[in-house]
């Protein structure tokens, strides 16, 4: 038989009844793998046939493999038939569940690249396929960038395998799916769509799943990629897909109508189609009260304002509009710029630059190091800059105030948005003041407006406001009981609206 090609232009050699021609070509195509484990044996008693083990080492559980696989084909075949050995071995000797046939060379590579053993069969042109994966892992790890008060501590891991069952064991319904496929053509990533069957919108995994296959890659190895990769307005600086390390988010998430990816090697999940309320809500806002949340919410919001906008209003005030500013606060502003070279701009550019790097010395180094660089850059080098008249206390002032309020988002992925927002709200403000302060947050505001994420649009359920009003604002900007909360959002599925109600008669 000729080879063929699959859509990547990869070629499929089918396999041959001959274990030689077999061998040879698989010595070929791990040629110089010294990790890839081979070994011919010839088993049987009266009728002996010769079989071929292939597995990569430490990727399979060898106590299984020599106990279940190894030790059964060599000392349990006696009464191995000549009419077909093939199923005699199927059946017989191998003790385990999953077992699959391959008919392609391509399957074989794959499937030991997977992690599995294959077993070719002299005189048949198909192997079999034993799942045996044992990867090393860390287990089931705490978490650590989207800490809560309340809630449970585990988090995803860089196995799949784990990742599923950490969802399985928070919905335990038939309902919830799991699709999987393989992704970039030398990685093979194992790549897996969930989502609750009849809850998700029709034809939402369809799209996802097109989205993912429209393009053809070497590897992905992080749901970063994906994410870049699936999203349609690549040149904004808002995330259009929300990453979470939380099991019980991810859960929560499916219950509403949403679609998780996880992918193979990545600690993370990937939610979608998300709002710009996904962003500000975290795991125990559902696990206190209402009333504290919906406090804490509003915060949220208004210190992403300040993370947005506090430096470029302060220098269209300061530089524009000083009478807007009480005039005991002027003159103290006054007195604290005397001595200081640099105009307010430049002071507020310099100090910020200063923010990012010492940000980005804190992630690079060690947990202990970072620390220390957190305090010395925000004690030591502030304190010395004012005392330098370097740069004035107020401008200190702005800046930590920026970067405290950036630090109340619980998204990580959408904070890190701001900090290129800021500097374009900088440059207006400084060249139009006010009114360039007002221009730059209104473009900011039409561009969130324009953006959509999966076809859901980016700011509901505040615009976009159909006329069946199926738009709930009972978990956005505050957050109602949890009894109040009876309608799931509307990107879900029409037909299974109601998550909640009342049972009146055990009530009573």
């Amino acid at each position: 038989m000729r080879p063929s090609h699959d859509k990547n232009n990869t070629v499929i050699l089918p396999l041959t009844a001959s274990i030689n021609e077999n061998i040879k070509t698989l010595d070929t195509l791990f040629e110089n793998c010294s990790d890839v484990v081979n070994r011919r044996f010839t088993i049987g008693g009266d009728c002996k046939v010769d079989i071929y083990v292939s597995y990569i080492d430490n990727m399979v559980d060898r106590q299984l493999l020599e106990q279940n696989v190894i030790k059964n084909l060599l000392y349990k075949m006696d009464l191995l038939p000549a009419s077909n050995p093939y199923e005699y071995i199927k059946d017989k000797a191998l003790q385990s569940v999953d077992i699959k046939e391959l008919t392609t060379m391509e399957d074989i590579t794959q499937a030991i690249l997977s992690g599995d053993m294959t077993i070719l069969v002299d005189g048949f042109s198909k192997a079999l396929m034993v799942s045996l994966k044992d990867f090393p892992s860390r287990g089931v790890p705490a978490v650590e960038s989207e800490v809560t008060i309340r809630g449970a501590k585990d988090s995803f891991t860089e196995s799949n395998a784990i990742n599923k069952v950490l969802i399985r064991r928070r919905i335990r319904d038939t309902q919830l799916k799991m699709e999987s496929m393989n992704v970039g053509i030398r990685s093979r990533t194992d790549v897996t769509i969930v989502y609750m069957d009849g809850i998700v919108k029709k034809g939402l995994v369809k799209e996802i799943k097109n989205r993912i296959n429209s393009f053809v890659i070497d590897g992905i190895f992080d749901i970063g990629m994906l994410e870049q990769l699936t999203e349609a307005a690549w040149y904004s600086p808002f995330p259009q897909c929300q990453s979470t390390e939380r099991p019980d988010k991810t859960a929560s998430s499916l219950l509403e109508g949403r679609v998780a990816i996880l992918v193979d090697t990545s600690p993370m999940a990937l939610l979608l189609p998300v709002t710009v309320n996904s962003f500000f809500q975290a795991s125990d806002d559902y696990y206190s009260r209402w009333q504290i949340v919906s406090f804490i919410r509003i915060l949220r919001y208004i210190a992403a304002f300040i993370a947005i906008g506090l430096p470029g209003l302060y220098i269209a005030i300061a530089n524009y509009h000083p009478e807007m500013i009480p005039t005991s606060l002027a003159l103290s502003l006054a007195a604290s710029r005397i001595g200081v070279p640099f105009s307010i701009v430049l002071e507020v550019i310099i100090l910020q630059l200063a923010f990012e790097l010492l940000s980005e010395a804190g992630i690079r180094l060690p947990n202990p190091l970072g620390n220390t660089i957190g305090i010395v850059g925000g004690l030591i080098i502030g304190d010395a800059a004012v005392s330098a008249n370097l740069v004035s206390s107020m401008v200190v002032i702005v800046v930590a105030f920026t970067a405290i309020a950036s630090f109340t988002i619980p998204n990580e992925t959408f904070s890190s948005a701001f900090r290129l927002i800021r500097y374009m709200i900088i440059f207006f403000s400084a060249i139009l003041g006010l009114f360039g302060f007002v221009m730059g947050m209104m473009i900011v505001l039409i561009h969130l407006a324009g953006l959509k994420s999966f076809g859901v649009p980016y700011l509901s359920p505040f615009v976009a406001v159909n006329h069946n009003r199926e738009h709930p604002i009972s978990d956005s900007l505050l957050k109602f009981p949890i009894f109040k909360l009876k309608k799931r959002p509307f990107y879900a599925n029409p037909e299974e609206k109601i998550r909640f109600t009342e049972d009146k008669q055990n009530k009573n």
